[in-house]
């Protein structure tokens, strides 16, 4: 059985009706409103799962915003924000799932991270901060449970075509690349496949491989390649953020 959560309800109750539509053999999927972000909800979300299926066997850690722009024009609480979604969140639902899993010396813990969490990624640097943080916690967490039944995932996803872009807040001096986005279901689909083959590593895109690879091996080519991203996406007539602004 499945456990939804998102902060609207309306959309998680569509997701939910369309889940089962598709697989009407199985039990349709549960609908829990949640915002990672109050320790209350995450305590309910979990609690309550457990409560109705006797378990949490797979928990994953999806929740996202980002800011996108200059560092200089992003603000203190811009970071907060994202930290607190991106990073804390997760850590909230891992702290609390945590008790359950290694009670039944059993569970996956699947967190999606980025290709932004390897090397920061010109006028995403909120983001990029917020998914190295989860993916450096999800190895540290990874080796502490390498002698129970629990076991850590960590997905590296390229540009992806989410509605995170719909609440992204834009603070000015960049322009997002043009470049084709994945499209959710291939990239779901992806992920699923790993789980079922037991990866622990899941980085989806060629140049996110690449990356991987160059920053340890040649970091002067990567520092390069992220100064000339930098130029090509740099947007000198978009309206800027006063950087005193408040």
């Amino acid at each position: 059985m499945l456990t939804i959560a998102a902060r609207r309800r309306d959309r998680l109750e569509e997701i939910a009706h369309d889940i089962a539509a598709q697989f009407p053999d199985i039990p349709p999927p549960v609908a829990v409103p949640c915002d990672v972000t109050s320790a209350a909800d995450v305590s309910t979300l979990i609690g309550g799962t457990v409560e109705r299926l006797g378990s949490v066997d797979i928990l994953i850690n999806n929740a996202g915003v980002s800011v996108y722009g200059e560092m200089r024009l992003t603000r203190a609480k811009d970071f907060c924000r994202v930290m607190s979604v991106n990073f804390f969140g997760a850590v909230q639902c891992m702290l609390e799932v945590l008790p359950f899993m290694r009670r039944q010396d059993s569970g996956l813990i699947v967190n999606i991270a980025s290709v932004a969490g390897l090397h920061g990624i010109p006028f995403l640097g909120a983001y990029s901060a917020s998914k190295a943080a989860l993916i450096s916690t999800s190895q540290s967490l990874r080796a502490e449970l390498a002698e129970s039944g629990v076991n850590v995932m960590i997905v590296y996803p390229g540009y992806t075509d989410t509605e995170i872009f719909e609440r992204e807040v834009m603070v000015g001096g960049g322009r997002r690349p043009s470049a084709q986005y994945a499209p959710v279901d291939e990239v779901a689909e992806a992920i699923v496949r790993a789980i079922e083959r037991g990866g622990r590593d899941l980085i989806m895109t060629s140049r996110g491989k690449l990356l991987s690879i160059l920053r340890g091996a040649a970091p002067a080519v990567v520092e390069r390649a992220m100064r000339r991203i930098a130029g090509e996406l740099r947007d000198p007539d978009e309206p800027r953020r006063d950087p005193e602004e408040s």
